[in-house]
Formats: C-alpha cells, sequence, structure tokens
C-alpha cells in the first residue's frame, strides 16, 4: 500500500493545539492512515500555544507533512461558522474522509454531506482506528522524551485516560492499570457524518451509526459477536 492509498485525516486546530492528543493522531497514524493540515488549521494553532511550545509549522517541518490546499470557497457551507467552513473546505480540499476536531458540533450536518467529509472527536477516533500494537509503540516513543517527571508506558496509558476514555478502554488490557479519573465535561458530540468509522462505506443518509459504526459492523464488534476484538 502506497500513501496514496491511504485514508486521509485532516486535523482542526484544537486537535493541532494540544500535543499529547496530535502526537497519539501521528503516532498512531501508522495504523492506516495519513495526517494533513492547512495554513488555516496551523495559523489558529499556533495562536493556542502556550511558552516554549514548538510552532505547529516547526512540527510539520520535523514529520515532514505538506501542508495541504487552503481552500478558496468556503462561504459556500452556510450553516457552519466562517472559521469552521473554511476548515471543512481544506478538509474537503485535502481529500479528507474525516476532519479530527474536537467541536464535532460545530460543523453543520448538511456541510459535511456536501463536503462529503465526516467530523469526528480525537477519542473516538483513536478508539475505532488506532492498532493495539501501534497504539502501545506509540506510548514507549511518548515516554522516551519525558524527564520531567519520568513515566512508564503504563503511567502514560492511565494518565491518556483523563481526555481519551474510549481509547484507554479499547487497549484497557495492555497494562494492569487504572485510568485516572477524566475531570473533563463530555463533549457535546462524538461524530457528525455518513462514513462507518471501521469500514470507511459510506451510508445512506437514513443509516443510523451507533459511535460512528455502520450496522455490520456495529454487529461485529459487539461483544457478543464472534468476530469481536
Amino acid at each position: 500500500m502506497t500513501s496514496d492509498d491511504l485514508l486521509v485525516v485532516f486535523l482542526d486546530a484544537n486537535v493541532l493545539a494540544k500535543p499529547v492528543t496530535r502526537t497519539l493522531v501521528l503516532r498512531c497514524a501508522a495504523s492506516g492512515y495519513t495526517v494533513r493540515w492547512s495554513r488555516t488549521a496551523e495559523e489558529e494553532a499556533d495562536r493556542h500555544l502556550t511558552g516554549r511550545q514548538l510552532s505547529i509549522a516547526s512540527l510539520r517541518a520535523l514529520v515532514e507533512i505538506p501542508l495541504s490546499p487552503t481552500a478558496a470557497d468556503p462561504e459556500r457551507f452556510t450553516g457552519t461558522s466562517a472559521d469552521d467552513g473554511q476548515i471543512l473546505a481544506d478538509a474537503e480540499a485535502a481529500g479528507a474522509t474525516f476532519v479530527v476536531t474536537e467541536d464535532v458540533d460545530d460543523f453543520a450536518e448538511l456541510d459535511l454531506r456536501t463536503a462529503g467529509v465526516t467530523a469526528v472527536n480525537p477519542d473516538l477516533f483513536l478508539a475505532t482506528r488506532a492498532d493495539r500494537d501501534v497504539y502501545r509503540r506509540a506510548l514507549e516513543v511518548m515516554v522516551s522524551g519525558m524527564a520531567d517527571p519520568s513515566r512508564t508506558p503504563a503511567e502514560l496509558h492511565a494518565a491518556i485516560a483523563r481526555q481519551h476514555p474510549r481509547l484507554f478502554q479499547r487497549h484497557r488490557e495492555l497494562f494492569e492499570v487504572e485510568p485516572q479519573a477524566t475531570g473533563h465535561r463530555p463533549p457535546a458530540a462524538l461524530y457528525h457524518g455518513l462514513t462507518c468509522l471501521r469500514c470507511l462505506t459510506r451510508q445512506p443518509l437514513e443509516a443510523e451509526l451507533t459511535n460512528g459504526l455502520c450496522p455490520s459492523c456495529t454487529a461485529a464488534t459487539s461483544p457478543t459477536s464472534p468476530a469481536a476484538d
């Protein structure tokens, strides 16, 4: 499989501005997707960085990710705010199937359908798309750069549960550790769109997707199904 064959995932500014979340999404791309973002998202994320955090442009140079195009017609997405409309237009221009965002509810359903893009919360996206071994290696790489304080992969896994409880639960068996309490308000929405997170098939308008999964994938991953993980 070449990079051109991979699922394209577009990162919103609010994901880029969160070091742990964006690192997880980038490190777990080995699960079978490629990450893109535009100058629009990059500049917005940079405005929210604090202290001596590495700029998103510098990060992009390090990981060798090209900027995706800035679209010229965001105003056609009339149900979405101007700023988020530009993000949606840029995601469409990047050929993205998903825009990973903490503000799923900011993207109007009709606009997402028009663009052929699905909005998904990073916790739900990672819990569905990140392979176990890839996630474990991501934790090992992340802790190798932590010195103040240092952490083990198990300790980082427990801490990740605060913002990504679904990701923790999906890979809970990796370590014998309890999750840290979240302390965060649940997001208003986790998923808006029509593309199944698991099989990547686009569903009809009347389809009901549970946690971003089509009926077939929901059945296949249920605890009573022999095909479940």
